[in-house]
């Protein structure tokens, strides 16, 4: 009889020691398990604080770039031969003749993009409406009525219409003989042209709006040159009487060889 009690009492203790072992097994599996999870999230922080790092790196990059950039252009316009550019100016003034001069004109991107003349921000440092922070203004803004005509300056090709996820809201950006070209943003959605169209100086290619990163209805313009932004304005009014001050305030163009490619070309088609 006794031995049949001590039998249950070693299964019963058996039992007892399987159970607190499977118990021990589970709780330590679940602190491990959580150890895991915990180095997990861990290793996920660490690699999305690795992509902000990587993400600022790059921007810092390209600032970089931006300043070098900005230093090349400065020391080109400002260096030694800031003087000898000045006084190369002053002598292809003397020798454009008022044809020439004509010609010029008609080849390149001047006059208004609209028939509002109320110029609401300038090219230049500005404090941003949007941002609130001083940044560099690559155009113009022209204030007026929504659904203002808006023009090309010169003949050229639609290189982009359509909607900008750069802040421009509706943009159509226009490539020119010569190496210029035209931007005109936030305008309404109803463009009237499309990449690949070819355009006519004063084509309407859209209307004023307050499409994009805009605070009101407005047109902005740019002009660029290669890779130089062009302040408009100079550009506004380049006719005969002000085309002396279109070349001295734009010395980023090398109007020497501008001018003598306008003028060969023009040549080579008279004879055709």
């Amino acid at each position: 009889m006794y031995p049949q009690r001590n039998n249950n009492k070693y299964l019963l203790y058996t039992f007892v020691f399987l159970a607190f072992s499977l118990l021990l097994v589970a709780l330590f599996s679940l602190y491990f398990s959580q150890q895991t999870v915990a180095a997990k999230k861990k290793e996920l922080l660490l690699e999305q604080e690795y992509l902000n790092l990587q993400q600022k790196i790059a921007r810092k990059e390209k600032e970089y770039r931006t300043i070098v950039d900005n230093i090349e252009e400065i020391r080109e316009e400002i260096g030694e031969g800031g003087q000898t550019r000045q006084e190369n100016i002053d002598t292809i003034l003397k020798k454009t003749t008022p044809r020439i001069k004509k010609m010029v004109l008609e080849n390149i991107p001047v006059g208004y993009p609209c028939r509002s003349r109320r110029v609401t921000s300038k090219f230049g440092y500005r404090m941003h409406p949007i941002y609130h922070e001083e940044r560099f203004h690559h155009g113009i803004d022209f204030g007026g009525k929504e659904g203002t005509p808006v023009v090309t300056t010169a003949d050229g090709i639609i290189e982009y219409a359509g909607f900008s996820k750069g802040g421009y809201g509706n943009v159509v950006i226009i490539s020119h003989n010569y190496g210029f070209k035209t931007l005109y943003g936030h305008m309404l959605s109803n463009l009237t042209v499309k990449k690949g169209d070819f355009v006519k100086k004063g084509t309407v290619i859209g209307y004023l709006g307050n499409s994009g990163l805009s605070t009101g209805p407005h047109l902005h313009y740019e002009i660029k040159y290669l890779r130089h932004y062009i302040d408009p304005h100079t550009f506004l009014r380049a006719d005969a009487d002000h085309f002396a001050t279109m070349l001295k305030k734009t010395p980023q163009i090398s109007w020497q060889n501008l001018i003598s490619a306008i003028s060969n070309a023009y040549r080579k088609f008279t004879s055709l």
